[in-house]
């Protein structure tokens, strides 16, 4: 009785410990390359996954928010920079450009120069369906070339 109840409990230590470790890393790696976009909008890894710039259009307006790395996407990350250039390439059309310009959240500190939110306004974008654009930031103090792919988003380690 005493052993197979040693045995019973030394099972659920394995299961407990080792199993929980190991179901969360599958289930990290199955669903990597699928964080939330907490704006409803589009999300484009910078660097080795350094953090993301999430992407949403309405209308003519581009909004763009720079945020955490893995599954932190729902934390701001402000950049130095009051504009970002961007070169798009859009199927069918060509290159065109495109200017973010810094958008400060007031509430949360916010200021040119120091800023997560972003905006570009653009007539093109109106019925635009798919583009890729490039351009460089410097995000969390090291320069990082800025890929956007609309609407797939942008992980080069995971496969978009």
């Amino acid at each position: 009785m005493k052993r197979s109840l040693l045995i019973l409990l030394v099972g659920f230590i394995v299961v407990v410990f080792l199993g929980k470790p190991l179901i969360y890393s599958a289930a990290v790696e199955e669903h990597h390359g699928h964080h939330e976009a907490h704006h409803g909008g589009v999300l484009n890894v910078i660097g080795q996954e350094a953090g993301h710039i999430e992407i949403r259009i309405e209308g003519n307006v581009l909004e763009a928010w720079f945020v955490g790395g893995g599954h932190d996407t729902d934390r701001s990350i402000p950049i130095k920079a009051e504009e970002i250039v961007l070169k798009a390439t859009v199927p069918g059309k060509g290159e065109m450009a495109l200017v973010l310009k810094a958008a400060p959240m007031k509430l949360a500190g916010e200021r040119p120069g120091h800023c997560s939110h972003f905006i570009a306004k653009a007539d093109w974008l109106r019925d635009v369906r798919e583009f890729e654009a490039r351009g460089e930031v410097v995000f969390k103090g090291i320069r990082h070339e800025l890929i956007i792919k609309y609407p797939e988003g942008h992980d080069p380690l995971h496969g978009h």
